[in-house]
């Protein structure tokens, strides 16, 4: 979910050869960039998966939060009674193991010497593009296959039609008895695109209006999301992310690579970034993320079907 524009290097557009060279040598000032292009909310899967993992021995485990209720009955205690005492489901744990996923580019020196920062700028944004996308792409496929629950909903031609079905989602969620609660509802940058002007009657007009400014809106309690790399056959998915799942994060000690949140501790990504000065007269710029997308309250979403989005 790449915000645009994407903001502008630190270093001017027509910086010298020096200056260039001087950004590629610096670990710091390549993570910095990064920093600047993936801040927390360009990953959708961070936003949908707001649980942490800490892998220990290249696995995490985990038990699936499917239950939906004890199958005990409050009973009436009488003064100083002893209050009956009720066994938790026995969940089976899941063991998911550990992953590591990167993207390396090579920036040669005649290019740096030609053109400057143009073909620096120009690989980082491919990698941190990429590494977003990528990311996102695995995560929704786990989360669209994990939620079989379903709402069957009508065209959404008509925005009491939306209304009505997106109601009937949030309580559905809500009658699982688990402490859930709705909070986003998520959309291809197409589904969205069919959706804005019918629901612009129901939003607030001229300046508080979210469409009109360019925001992702807060409707009927949820924040309404989009992205591009949603996987193929996707119905639009009402979800609890505070309860759905995580991502499941290994350490690695390499001493090559630097941490994104160790640049800005509000950057959650887990994004790292490494460079090496090569042979062949070039640098390589890679990244990495050492995540796993983990969905353990598959109650916590539903889809709803019969759009015709």
């Amino acid at each position: 979910m790449i915000n645009y524009p994407i903001p502008g290097s630190t270093l001017a557009g027509n910086v010298s050869t020096a200056q260039a060279l001087a950004f590629l040598k610096s670990p710091a000032q390549i993570a910095r960039r990064f920093d600047e292009i993936l801040a927390d909310h360009n990953f959708l899967s961070h936003y949908l998966l707001r649980g942490k993992y800490k892998m220990q021995g290249g696995a995490v485990s985990y038990t699936p939060d499917e239950a939906t209720s004890s199958g005990a009955t409050a009973e009436t205690v009488a003064p100083g009674g002893e209050y009956p005492l009720t066994a938790l489901p026995a969940d089976a744990a899941v063991l998911v193991a550990a992953i590591k996923k990167g993207l390396g580019s090579e920036i040669a020196d005649e290019t740096v010497g030609r053109l400057q920062m143009d073909p620096i700028e120009r690989a980082i944004q491919l990698l941190a593009n990429d590494i977003v996308s990528q990311f996102d792409a695995a995560s929704l496929s786990l989360i669209l296959s994990a939620v079989s629950q379903t709402v069957g909903g009508g065209a959404w031609s008509a925005a009491n039609t939306i209304v009505a079905n997106v109601e009937v989602g949030k309580a559905q969620i809500k009658g699982a008895h688990r402490g859930y609660r709705a909070t986003s509802m998520v959309l291809t940058d197409l589904q969205w695109a069919a959706v804005a002007p019918i629901l612009l009657p129901l939003l607030p007009r001229e300046a508080g209006n979210p469409i009109l400014a360019g925001a992702f809106p807060n409707i009927l309690g949820l924040d309404w999301v989009t992205s591009s790399d949603l996987p193929g056959g996707w119905q639009p998915l009402i979800v609890d992310a505070d309860h759905l799942g995580g991502i499941g994060h290994e350490d690695i000690p390499s001493e090559e690579y630097v941490a994104l949140a160790t640049i800005n501790s509000q950057n959650k990504s887990n994004v790292e970034v490494a460079r090496f000065r090569e042979k062949n007269d070039s640098t390589r710029i890679q990244v990495r993320k050492a995540d796993v997308p983990i969905v353990t309250s598959p109650l916590a979403a539903a889809k709803i079907t019969g759009t015709g989005l």
